[in-house]
């Protein structure tokens, strides 16, 4: 386990060494920063992640995973960590614990029900006053918030919307409670 935990704050180092050299490269000339999660945020920002806490307990990940997510988290202004399956469920109340993280990515995984039908984690995330990414259709988020009775908190993702349809969608998100969006707003 020593050597392990070792290894684990060698690699965080490398990481953002690697990170540091790129923001350095990016920054002051972009105004904001994504990654593969397509959220785009104005401060150093990374969706966070480790798939490999599918595969074991939580005391392994409190003990292995925790302290590295968190510290990750305190470096970085904008942070999300992808949630990424059934298997990872057992840790989210100790991802949720972390102060720094401001929101979480819930994805079921293959054969697994849509995003929509599990509103009792997208609620476990939001009572714990982090952010949640929804992965659907407008359809599947208002289905969702039907569910859960409350929109505020998420971040949309995956689908795009042409720009002739975008006052509609508009007008049915202003119906679920979410302020209208003014063109040139942050």
């Amino acid at each position: 386990p020593a050597a392990v935990e070792r290894l684990i704050d060698e690699i965080h180092a490398a990481w953002f060494a690697y990170h540091d050299r790129c923001e350095s490269i990016l920054q002051p000339i972009n105004p904001g920063r994504t990654a593969w999660s397509g959220i785009y945020a104005s401060g150093t920002y990374y969706m966070l992640q480790c798939d490999f806490a599918y595969m074991i307990s939580p005391a392994m990940f409190d003990r292995f995973v925790r302290p590295e997510l968190a510290a990750s988290c305190r470096r970085l202004e904008r942070s999300f960590y992808h949630l990424d399956g059934p298997g990872q469920l057992p840790h989210l109340d100790s991802i949720l614990a972390i102060e720094e993280l401001d929101g979480v990515q819930w994805i079921p995984g293959a054969g697994q029900p849509p995003c929509e039908d599990w509103p009792e984690v997208y609620t476990r995330i939001r009572a714990a006053g982090k952010l949640a990414q929804f992965l659907g259709t407008l359809e599947q988020f208002e289905r969702l918030v039907q569910r859960i009775g409350r929109c505020d908190g998420f971040v949309l993702g995956h689908q795009t919307i042409d720009e002739a349809d975008f006052p509609a969608v508009a007008r049915r998100l202003e119906a679920l409670g979410v302020p209208p969006i003014r063109a040139g707003a942050d």
